[in-house]
């Protein structure tokens, strides 16, 4: 029981500190939020040097390209290609003969891009070309099945049908904000370092060692309160967006138990770095510079399609990131939650310092 007061009187601490409300619960929201809106959830067009080669036989191919509100048009995919090469454009995405054929089959149609180089930067461009396209599905779908017979009735909300075309798998407009939130989840990480090195130099976690208290107890009741108070804020964002911008985040309790898996990697890695460097500034640097980098790895796979080659392919694999976000997407446990664990393992037992020696070490 006393252990349990403990984690309870830490909860109570990090959730009055308004700095924690902010970065784990406001922060992420109003990035995600933004973000919706330059991928057209609250514009009309994403503003971005993007080219499309229309070579639909069809009608729908024109209305595609109305939806995305992009300026470089072709019908000669040499010419866009060319035009690629002398960085007119950083992006071509070109529609299939087929593409209207395909729609009216049932058959999602598959649009295929070129870049002269991998990058993020048409990551929102790309989640509304295909937002647009489930949309141009849905409603082929609807029609077929006389749930509407024009497109305007779409918006008035009078059903709500299924439509995902893979079971078990995030389309990228829901995948967009998990990514997001366990980027932030991950860099929070740095504010769990701050606290650790202030309490060791305002010698709070010295004055402990007075009590009755075993220094398991204390730096243990810390650890956990940390992690209960992580997931509350950082799954009460995820409510929030559903809320709000109606994602469809499939299979919650996956979502929920990665969540508490990437907050305890997220705890072990601000002990580790707490125990290497006593400068709050310092550590807090080297957090963001390790979590920007294994998310720049992460992203790399995602902008080749899961498909890159070579020393970035391997490299991704050793990122949290890679084995948390692709239990989410795929909404399978093996062996992610093991892989997730031990990297928290690493972290912690590269931390692991006596109570006694870490909090009297201040110099």
């Amino acid at each position: 029981m006393k252990f349990i007061r403990m984690v309870l009187v830490n909860c109570k601490k990090y959730i009055r500190d308004y700095a924690n409300i902010i970065m784990m619960f406001v922060v992420p929201i109003v990035c995600v939020g933004m973000v919706n809106v330059l991928a057209g959830k609250g514009s009309s067009g994403v503003d971005i040097k993007a080219a499309i080669v229309n070579l639909d036989k069809g009608d729908l191919g024109n209305k595609l390209v109305e939806d995305l509100d992009v300026n470089s048009i072709y019908s000669d995919k040499d010419k866009a290609l060319e035009d690629l090469k002398k960085y007119e454009s950083i992006a071509v995405y070109e529609i299939p003969e087929n593409f209207t054929e395909n729609i009216n089959k049932g058959i999602k149609p598959i649009v295929n891009s070129y870049k002269i180089e991998e990058g993020n930067s048409t990551l929102i461009f790309e989640s509304k070309l295909e937002k647009d396209i489930n949309n141009l599905m849905k409603i082929k779908l609807f029609k077929d099945n006389n749930v509407i017979n024009e497109e305007s009735e779409l918006d008035k909300n009078i059903v709500n049908v299924e439509y995902n075309m893979h079971k078990g798998l995030l389309s990228t407009e829901s995948f967009m904000p998990i990514v997001l939130i366990i980027f932030f989840l991950v860099t929070f990480s740095a504010n769990i370092t701050v606290d650790l090195l202030r309490l060791r130099k305002q010698r709070i976690l010295e004055r402990f060692l007075t009590t009755n208290n075993r220094g398991y107890e204390i730096m243990g009741s810390i650890y956990i309160s940390m992690w209960l108070v992580q997931i509350i804020f950082y799954t009460a964002s995820f409510v929030v967006l559903n809320t709000i911008f109606k994602y469809n985040f499939e299979n919650f309790g996956i979502l929920l138990l990665n969540i508490s898996l990437m907050s305890l990697v997220s705890i072990s890695l601000g002990i580790m770095i707490s125990r290497l460097f006593k400068n709050e500034g310092v550590a807090s640097l080297v957090v963001y510079l390790t979590s920007l980098l294994m998310f720049f790895v992460y992203i790399n796979t995602i902008e080749s399609g899961g498909k890159s080659e070579g020393i970035m392919a391997i490299l991704a694999k050793f990122t949290p990131f890679y084995w948390s976000l692709g239990s989410i997407e795929k909404s399978v446990l093996f062996p992610n939650v093991f892989i997730l664990l031990l990297f928290a393992l690493i972290f912690f037992s590269a931390g692991s310092i006596k109570y006694s020696n870490f909090a009297k070490k201040i110099n």
